[in-house]
């Protein structure tokens, strides 16, 4: 393992849901958030990108919500989407987004603070990769993921092993599919997240959950 980017990152895992912290502490990780991920051999926005495009068209309407610097817009990309939109908490991780020139907008968004700054039915699919751990009202969140999409769509979302049964994530998506909000959820086996950081290793692993609106 990468004992130096572990240590560098030490409380990741129990790092605050606080917005204002967690803006500042990835503000001042933006600039080697991208390397830092890769040591780490994170495969998460390859495996959301991947699921979503076995379920979307290529020509479909991406939102990227907690973009980062931009790695799930790189994993949309190269799976053949090519209308992405992104939001993040991050300023300065927009910053580095933006230059990517894979996004058609960017906007600073807190997905605590609810409603979502977007109008109902607008995307065909949405990525969340590695972002609801900050965000502990799952079923507020997951309500406006499924106000914004369109019916039919499709969101690919992460949630940590950890992290799933605490805050209940199985039956936020069965009561929002007994409402109607979603035709369909699957949530995957646990799988590898940060292998190569010490915090994570084997010990907190990642589960990708596809939903479907209704």
């Amino acid at each position: 393992m990468n004992s130096k980017d572990s240590a560098d990152h030490a409380g990741l895992r129990d790092l605050s849901a606080n917005s204002d912290e967690v803006a500042r502490y990835y503000d001042e990780w933006a600039d080697q958030y991208d390397a830092t991920l890769r040591e780490w051999r994170y495969e998460a926005p390859e495996q959301v990108a991947a699921r979503l495009r076995a379920e979307l068209r290529p020509d479909a309407t991406i939102l990227d919500a907690g973009c980062g610097t931009g790695l799930s817009a790189e994993a949309l990309s190269d799976a053949g989407f090519t209308a992405i939109d992104g939001m993040d908490i991050s300023q300065r991780s927009l910053d580095i987004a933006a230059r990517s020139g894979r996004y058609r907008a960017l906007a600073q968004v807190d997905l605590q603070q609810l409603p979502l700054p977007y109008g109902d039915d607008v995307y065909d699919g949405l990525a969340c990769v590695g972002v609801l751990t900050y965000v502990p009202d799952s079923a507020g969140i997951l309500r406006e993921f499924c106000r914004i999409m369109k019916p039919g769509g499709c969101m690919v979302l992460t949630q940590r092993s950890d992290l799933l049964h605490e805050r209940a994530f199985p039956q936020t998506l069965q009561s929002l599919q007994d409402e109607g909000l979603l035709t369909t959820a699957e949530i995957s086996a646990p799988m590898p997240y940060l292998p190569d950081n010490d915090e994570f290793g084997d010990a907190v692993q990642v589960h990708y959950i596809t939903c479907r609106p209704s």
